[in-house]
């Protein structure tokens, strides 16, 4: 899974705070559309030989971890072998899918979040 940290926003994340209930679900909308974006993009780059992997890529719900929210992008049980393709085995070649959809999204992915961020606070 990719882990993405967004810097920069303290503003809005205080005015998010202050809006208590509203402010988590227009925090989670911004999640769950950049989780999103990174798994569109990630869809773009699995390499496809029946299109099991492909169709397994997933965003899953918003979780919260030691008051860190996250979605965690990738494969789910049934594309548990992405693992394999993704660093590589003794006897295949890693194919970094899922690293080269991050790295092609996240910019996106931020820009997304930025946007709900303010169209939830009316900015």
């Amino acid at each position: 899974m990719a882990d993405m940290k967004v810097e920069g926003m303290e503003n809005l994340l205080a005015e998010i705070e202050k809006l208590g209930q509203k402010g988590s679900r227009i925090e989670n909308k911004a999640l769950r559309e950049a989780g999103d974006v990174v798994k569109e993009s990630i869809k773009k780059e699995v390499p496809v030989r029946t299109g099991k992997l492909k169709q397994s890529i997933t965003a899953s719900r918003v979780k919260t971890k030691d008051g860190v929210k996250r979605v965690e992008v990738g494969p789910d049980k049934d594309g548990y072998y992405g693992k394999f393709v993704e660093f590589g085995t003794v006897k295949m070649k890693a194919n970094p899918f899922m690293s080269r959809g991050y790295e092609t999204s996240k910019e996106e992915a931020m820009e997304a979040i930025e946007k709900n961020l303010k169209e939830g606070l009316g900015l």
